[in-house]
């Protein structure tokens, strides 16, 4: 898992790369308009996001990795299921992730979901699981 890194200071210098694609690129005014869409429905989402508090490294790894699925996506369908929020799938054991699934999104579901009530046994593992993933340093110092 990659580590957040400093510095990314704001999701938008982070998506304008991928929008100046969208413009720049020969594709079909389709998939551009698709595409464009989007970006436009994932800046919306971060702005949200950001305006929770959530810390700006994380929403430019979300940024990142949704703009770059975003990117490869040339179906309505398709997009449909790169914007919807992936939380895996738990088969009883674990939690299985799809290939939707953005950690750093997942994290702020299970944040957002402890406010509203304590996480359960299951949700505290994955939501610590997460966190060491994302934060490994910070995990030392937190679960050590």
């Amino acid at each position: 898992m990659e580590e957040l890194k400093n510095n990314d200071i704001d999701y938008i210098l982070v998506i304008v790369p991928f929008i100046a694609e969208i413009i720049a690129a020969d594709m079909p005014d389709k998939v551009r308009e698709l595409r464009f869409n989007a970006i436009r429905q994932l800046q919306s989402r971060l702005a949200f996001y950001k305006e929770l508090g959530y810390m700006e490294s994380l929403l430019c790894a979300i940024a990142r990795k949704r703009a770059e699925m975003i990117m490869r996506t040339t179906s309505k369908i398709e997009m449909e299921k790169v914007m919807r929020v992936h939380c895996p799938h738990y088969d009883g054991n674990k939690f299985v992730p799809d290939r939707y699934n953005v950690p750093e999104e997942e994290m702020i579901s299970w944040a957002e979901t402890s406010l509203k009530a304590p996480l359960n046994d299951i949700g505290y593992r994955r939501y610590a699981e997460l966190f060491r993933q994302i934060f490994p340093e910070q995990a030392k110092e937190i679960f050590n």
